[in-house]
């Protein structure tokens, strides 16, 4: 117990730190790092109730992010509307990764080989589901009832 108060105790004595570099930066250095300040706006969601310091790091990242949005081009745009909208911790990771897939497709960075296998393991995953569901609705013959079966681990 004594070794995670201590714990907290460095983290929030870092991050007051790091909080305290931040709000001493010229606005365009913080444009040069925006993903960065998305990175930080998204990591704000993983606080605990009444956690005020990561409250104010998304109030100050949401803000920021907002106000300069017209700024950013249009990839990081995009990540960064997409965000605003809904926090990834709150979204289905397999739509995500959709979503993720077609963006990376548009970037001017993109790997082609890398974008490849993404589409792929996608699609092997999707087909994994769809088999899953298959079996799982699969009707009973003699009272046309469907047959789902659920998995309790």
């Amino acid at each position: 117990m004594k070794l995670s108060l201590v714990n907290l105790a460095l983290y929030l004595e870092i991050f007051h730190n790091f909080k305290n570099k931040i709000q001493n930066l010229k606005p365009q250095e913080l444009l040069e790092n925006t993903i960065g300040m998305l990175n930080l706006y998204e990591a704000s969601y993983h606080s605990f109730e009444e956690e005020s310091l990561l409250d104010e790091a998304r109030d100050f990242s949401a803000t920021f992010l907002k106000e300069n949005q017209d700024r950013f081009d249009e990839n990081i745009s995009s990540l960064v509307s997409h965000a605003l909208e809904f926090p990834l911790q709150w979204r289905v990771p397999r739509i995500e990764a959709k979503w993720f897939i077609h963006l990376y497709e548009k970037g001017s960075d993109m790997n082609p080989i890398l974008l490849e296998l993404s589409k792929l393991d996608f699609d092997m995953v999707q087909a994994v589901h769809i088999e899953d569901l298959k079996h799982a609705s699969r009707y009973d013959s003699t009272t046309c009832v469907p047959k789902l079966y659920l998995v309790i681990n």
